[in-house]
Protein backbone atom coordinates (compact mmCIF):
# COMPACT_ATOMS: atom_id res chain seq x y z
CA UNK A 1 0.00 0.00 0.00
CA UNK A 2 1.68 3.09 -1.37
CA UNK A 3 1.74 6.12 1.34
CA UNK A 4 0.62 9.73 0.15
CA UNK A 5 3.43 12.52 0.62
CA UNK A 6 3.13 16.19 0.31
CA UNK A 7 5.66 19.21 -0.07
CA UNK A 8 8.36 19.48 2.77
CA UNK A 9 8.71 22.91 4.94
CA UNK A 10 11.98 23.40 2.68
CA UNK A 11 10.16 22.87 -0.23
CA UNK A 12 7.39 25.04 -0.06
CA UNK A 13 9.36 27.71 1.16
CA UNK A 14 11.94 27.49 -2.20
CA UNK A 15 8.89 27.45 -4.44
CA UNK A 16 7.57 30.31 -2.54
CA UNK A 17 10.92 32.36 -3.26
CA UNK A 18 11.05 31.40 -6.45
CA UNK A 19 6.95 32.79 -7.32
CA UNK A 20 8.22 36.32 -5.28
CA UNK A 21 11.21 36.40 -7.85
CA UNK A 22 9.16 36.01 -10.63
CA UNK A 23 6.71 38.05 -9.78
CA UNK A 24 9.55 40.91 -8.97
CA UNK A 25 10.95 40.25 -11.99
CA UNK A 26 7.41 40.57 -14.07
CA UNK A 27 6.22 43.45 -11.81
CA UNK A 28 8.35 46.41 -13.93
CA UNK A 29 6.93 44.94 -17.22
CA UNK A 30 3.49 45.35 -15.56
CA UNK A 31 3.82 48.80 -14.51
CA UNK A 32 5.37 50.01 -17.99
CA UNK A 33 3.03 47.92 -20.09
CA UNK A 34 0.05 49.82 -17.47
CA UNK A 35 1.97 53.59 -18.23
CA UNK A 36 1.87 53.04 -21.56
CA UNK A 37 -1.89 52.13 -22.18
CA UNK A 38 -2.68 55.30 -19.67
CA UNK A 39 -0.37 57.25 -21.58
CA UNK A 40 -2.19 56.27 -24.92
CA UNK A 41 -5.32 56.58 -23.99
CA UNK A 42 -4.11 60.40 -22.95
CA UNK A 43 -3.28 60.80 -26.32
CA UNK A 44 -6.41 59.58 -27.57
CA UNK A 45 -8.71 61.85 -25.06
CA UNK A 46 -6.04 64.90 -25.89
CA UNK A 47 -6.49 64.22 -29.99
CA UNK A 48 -10.42 63.91 -29.62
CA UNK A 49 -10.29 67.03 -27.91
CA UNK A 50 -7.92 69.00 -30.05
CA UNK A 51 -10.35 67.48 -33.02
CA UNK A 52 -13.58 68.99 -31.50
CA UNK A 53 -11.80 72.16 -30.78
CA UNK A 54 -11.20 72.44 -34.50
CA UNK A 55 -14.36 71.90 -35.54
CA UNK A 56 -16.12 74.46 -33.42
CA UNK A 57 -13.53 76.92 -34.42
CA UNK A 58 -14.03 75.60 -37.73
CA UNK A 59 -17.55 75.84 -38.44
CA UNK A 60 -17.65 79.31 -36.52
CA UNK A 61 -14.94 81.08 -38.44
CA UNK A 62 -16.37 79.74 -41.89
CA UNK A 63 -19.66 81.39 -40.75
CA UNK A 64 -18.35 84.76 -39.46
CA UNK A 65 -19.15 87.64 -42.09
CA UNK A 66 -22.20 85.56 -43.50
CA UNK A 67 -25.03 87.70 -43.35
CA UNK A 68 -27.36 86.17 -46.19
CA UNK A 69 -26.22 86.53 -49.46
CA UNK A 70 -24.23 89.84 -48.07
CA UNK A 71 -20.95 90.18 -46.25
CA UNK A 72 -18.71 92.21 -44.74
CA UNK A 73 -18.72 94.69 -47.94
CA UNK A 74 -22.48 95.65 -46.69
CA UNK A 75 -22.15 95.85 -43.09
CA UNK A 76 -23.55 99.15 -41.80
CA UNK A 77 -21.06 102.00 -41.08
CA UNK A 78 -20.52 103.18 -37.68
CA UNK A 79 -21.14 99.86 -35.98
CA UNK A 80 -18.80 97.72 -34.72
CA UNK A 81 -16.43 95.50 -37.43
CA UNK A 82 -17.93 92.89 -38.88
CA UNK A 83 -15.27 90.83 -39.08
CA UNK A 84 -12.81 91.86 -35.79
CA UNK A 85 -9.17 90.72 -35.65
CA UNK A 86 -8.32 88.09 -33.25
CA UNK A 87 -7.06 89.97 -30.44
CA UNK A 88 -4.81 88.53 -27.74
CA UNK A 89 -6.75 85.67 -26.00
CA UNK A 90 -10.43 86.71 -27.16
CA UNK A 91 -12.02 86.34 -30.77
CA UNK A 92 -15.66 87.97 -31.74
CA UNK A 93 -17.07 86.06 -34.20
CA UNK A 94 -20.46 87.66 -36.01
CA UNK A 95 -22.94 85.98 -38.41
CA UNK A 96 -26.39 85.92 -39.52
CA UNK A 97 -28.59 83.01 -38.50
CA UNK A 98 -31.63 81.50 -40.88
CA UNK A 99 -34.07 84.48 -41.57
CA UNK A 100 -37.71 85.00 -42.61
CA UNK A 101 -38.40 87.09 -46.36
CA UNK A 102 -39.54 90.51 -46.29
CA UNK A 103 -41.76 92.28 -48.95
CA UNK A 104 -42.47 95.97 -48.88
CA UNK A 105 -45.62 96.41 -50.02
CA UNK A 106 -47.81 99.71 -50.01
CA UNK A 107 -50.09 100.38 -46.46
CA UNK A 108 -52.58 102.94 -45.58
CA UNK A 109 -52.19 106.34 -46.59
CA UNK A 110 -49.52 105.59 -48.96
CA UNK A 111 -46.77 104.71 -46.74
CA UNK A 112 -44.40 101.90 -47.39
CA UNK A 113 -44.92 98.53 -45.17
CA UNK A 114 -42.89 95.84 -44.71
CA UNK A 115 -44.59 92.27 -44.67
CA UNK A 116 -43.14 88.82 -44.06
CA UNK A 117 -43.19 86.42 -45.77
CA UNK A 118 -43.84 83.51 -42.92
CA UNK A 119 -44.27 83.63 -39.20
CA UNK A 120 -40.70 84.32 -37.80
CA UNK A 121 -39.21 82.22 -34.58
CA UNK A 122 -40.10 83.35 -31.06
CA UNK A 123 -37.56 86.09 -30.97
CA UNK A 124 -37.52 88.03 -27.46
CA UNK A 125 -37.36 91.68 -27.42
CA UNK A 126 -33.49 93.21 -26.87
CA UNK A 127 -32.53 90.37 -30.55
CA UNK A 128 -30.29 92.07 -32.90
CA UNK A 129 -31.94 91.34 -35.81
CA UNK A 130 -30.62 92.46 -39.69
CA UNK A 131 -32.31 93.64 -42.63
CA UNK A 132 -30.44 92.39 -44.71
CA UNK A 133 -30.06 91.99 -49.21
CA UNK A 134 -27.61 91.42 -51.16
CA UNK A 135 -26.62 94.53 -51.74
CA UNK A 136 -27.63 96.45 -48.13
CA UNK A 137 -27.68 95.64 -44.35
CA UNK A 138 -29.84 97.68 -41.68
CA UNK A 139 -29.17 96.88 -38.31
CA UNK A 140 -31.89 96.51 -36.09
CA UNK A 141 -33.38 96.23 -32.16
CA UNK A 142 -36.47 94.44 -31.39
CA UNK A 143 -38.51 95.91 -28.90
CA UNK A 144 -36.22 99.48 -29.67
CA UNK A 145 -38.14 100.99 -33.18
CA UNK A 146 -38.61 97.87 -34.13
CA UNK A 147 -41.49 95.79 -33.60
CA UNK A 148 -43.42 92.74 -35.02
CA UNK A 149 -47.38 92.61 -35.52
CA UNK A 150 -49.78 89.91 -36.32
CA UNK A 151 -52.98 91.09 -37.65
CA UNK A 152 -54.97 87.64 -38.94
CA UNK A 153 -52.03 85.73 -40.58
CA UNK A 154 -49.96 88.71 -41.43
CA UNK A 155 -46.90 89.45 -39.84
CA UNK A 156 -45.69 93.05 -40.13
CA UNK A 157 -42.47 94.70 -39.18
CA UNK A 158 -43.26 97.91 -37.97
CA UNK A 159 -40.89 101.17 -37.71
CA UNK A 160 -41.20 104.81 -36.95
CA UNK A 161 -41.57 106.86 -39.56
CA UNK A 162 -38.54 108.96 -39.96
CA UNK A 163 -36.48 105.29 -39.36
CA UNK A 164 -33.43 105.16 -41.68
CA UNK A 165 -34.60 101.65 -42.93
CA UNK A 166 -37.84 103.76 -45.19
CA UNK A 167 -34.91 105.68 -46.49
CA UNK A 168 -32.64 102.49 -47.30
CA UNK A 169 -35.15 100.74 -48.96
CA UNK A 170 -33.80 101.83 -53.02
CA UNK A 171 -30.37 100.92 -52.03
CA UNK A 172 -31.71 97.29 -51.23
CA UNK A 173 -32.00 94.52 -53.34
CA UNK A 174 -35.91 93.45 -52.37
CA UNK A 175 -36.13 90.46 -54.53
CA UNK A 176 -33.39 89.39 -51.53
CA UNK A 177 -34.07 91.14 -48.67
CA UNK A 178 -34.92 89.24 -45.40
CA UNK A 179 -34.92 89.61 -41.46
CA UNK A 180 -32.54 87.52 -39.85
CA UNK A 181 -31.45 87.38 -36.13
CA UNK A 182 -27.65 87.98 -35.86
CA UNK A 183 -25.36 85.89 -34.09
CA UNK A 184 -22.71 86.86 -32.08
CA UNK A 185 -20.15 84.58 -30.88
CA UNK A 186 -16.83 85.01 -28.25
CA UNK A 187 -14.18 82.52 -27.60
CA UNK A 188 -11.88 83.30 -24.78
CA UNK A 189 -8.50 81.68 -23.77
CA UNK A 190 -5.39 81.27 -21.50
CA UNK A 191 -2.11 79.84 -22.58
CA UNK A 192 -1.80 76.96 -20.98
CA UNK A 193 -5.01 76.85 -19.29
CA UNK A 194 -9.23 76.79 -20.63
CA UNK A 195 -10.72 77.59 -23.93
CA UNK A 196 -14.84 79.60 -23.45
CA UNK A 197 -17.33 79.81 -25.96
CA UNK A 198 -20.55 82.17 -25.14
CA UNK A 199 -23.19 82.37 -28.07
CA UNK A 200 -24.81 86.41 -27.44
CA UNK A 201 -25.70 86.37 -24.08
CA UNK A 202 -25.89 82.83 -23.00
CA UNK A 203 -23.69 81.73 -20.09
CA UNK A 204 -20.07 81.00 -21.60
CA UNK A 205 -19.24 77.33 -22.13
CA UNK A 206 -16.02 75.35 -21.26
CA UNK A 207 -14.92 73.76 -24.20
CA UNK A 208 -11.33 72.51 -22.69
CA UNK A 209 -8.87 72.44 -20.19
CA UNK A 210 -5.46 71.36 -21.55
CA UNK A 211 -5.01 73.95 -23.73
CA UNK A 212 -1.56 74.28 -24.06
CA UNK A 213 -1.50 77.49 -26.85
CA UNK A 214 -3.68 78.69 -29.19
CA UNK A 215 -3.11 81.20 -32.24
CA UNK A 216 -5.87 82.64 -34.17
CA UNK A 217 -4.34 84.82 -37.48
CA UNK A 218 -6.46 86.33 -40.48
CA UNK A 219 -5.68 87.93 -43.38
CA UNK A 220 -7.81 89.90 -46.06
CA UNK A 221 -7.47 88.42 -49.49
CA UNK A 222 -8.67 88.95 -52.96
CA UNK A 223 -8.98 84.91 -54.89
CA UNK A 224 -12.12 85.85 -56.89
CA UNK A 225 -12.48 86.96 -60.72
CA UNK A 226 -15.03 89.98 -59.48
CA UNK A 227 -12.51 91.33 -56.59
CA UNK A 228 -14.75 89.96 -53.61
CA UNK A 229 -12.20 90.12 -50.81
CA UNK A 230 -12.32 86.98 -48.60
CA UNK A 231 -11.07 86.39 -44.98
CA UNK A 232 -8.06 83.94 -44.74
CA UNK A 233 -7.88 82.54 -41.40
CA UNK A 234 -4.42 80.40 -39.86
CA UNK A 235 -5.61 78.34 -36.51
CA UNK A 236 -2.62 76.47 -34.52
CA UNK A 237 -4.00 74.60 -31.85
CA UNK A 238 -1.48 72.77 -29.50
CA UNK A 239 -2.49 70.73 -26.30
CA UNK A 240 -0.55 70.06 -22.96
CA UNK A 241 1.76 67.35 -22.37
CA UNK A 242 4.36 68.40 -24.97
CA UNK A 243 4.44 64.78 -26.67
CA UNK A 244 1.50 65.72 -29.06
CA UNK A 245 2.11 67.91 -32.49
CA UNK A 246 0.38 71.47 -33.13
CA UNK A 247 -2.25 71.27 -34.79
CA UNK A 248 -2.88 73.65 -37.68
CA UNK A 249 -5.82 74.77 -40.09
CA UNK A 250 -6.16 77.12 -42.57
CA UNK A 251 -9.63 78.04 -44.32
CA UNK A 252 -11.75 80.73 -45.84
CA UNK A 253 -14.75 82.63 -44.30
CA UNK A 254 -17.86 82.56 -46.15
CA UNK A 255 -18.65 86.05 -47.63
CA UNK A 256 -22.35 85.82 -48.92
CA UNK A 257 -22.64 84.66 -52.41
CA UNK A 258 -20.47 81.84 -53.56
CA UNK A 259 -17.37 83.34 -55.67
Amino acid sequence: MSVMRGFSLLELLLSMTLGLLLCALLLPVLQESLHSQRFALNQLDAQQEARFVLQQLGRDIRMAGSFGCAGPAQWPAGQEPAMPLPEDGSLALRYADAGVAVMPVVAEAGRPALRLLQAPPPWLPGQALLLSSCHHIDRLVLGEQAWLETEGETVWLRLPPHHPVWQNLKRHHLLSLELQPLRQLRYDWQSPGSLWWQLDNDPPQRLSDDLAGLIVQARPATDCANGLRRWWWTVQLTMQGGSLPAYQMQLASRMGAAC
